[in-house]
């Protein structure tokens, strides 16, 4: 996976404010919009997902992540959508 991240694509979470340790590492997430560049982390990202905490001990389904803490997932061989309504009309 060379191409950059962007908007869209589906990452796992590496690290985070709190390193490898931190609460959201393993968790799998969609990138939304580009947030800014943090003059330390880079390239931020406001992502969407489960279970996420954000930098304020928040819950909830997004929170904003430094590039460089994502990893970028190969792509589904199916979309979402089509694994979906393959089980709607199969039924």
């Amino acid at each position: 996976m060379n191409e950059p991240i962007k908007s869209g694509d589906r990452c796992e979470v590496i690290a985070g404010a709190l390193g490898i340790k931190g609460p959201n590492v393993g968790k799998q997430v969609t990138v939304g919009e580009l947030r800014g560049e943090h003059s330390e982390h880079g390239r931020i990202w406001r992502c969407h997902g489960e279970g996420l905490v954000t930098e304020f001990g928040a819950f909830g389904t997004q929170a904003d992540f430094a590039q460089s803490w994502l990893r970028k997932l190969p792509p589904s061989a199916v979309p979402p959508a089509v694994k979906q309504r393959e089980k709607v009309s199969s039924g």
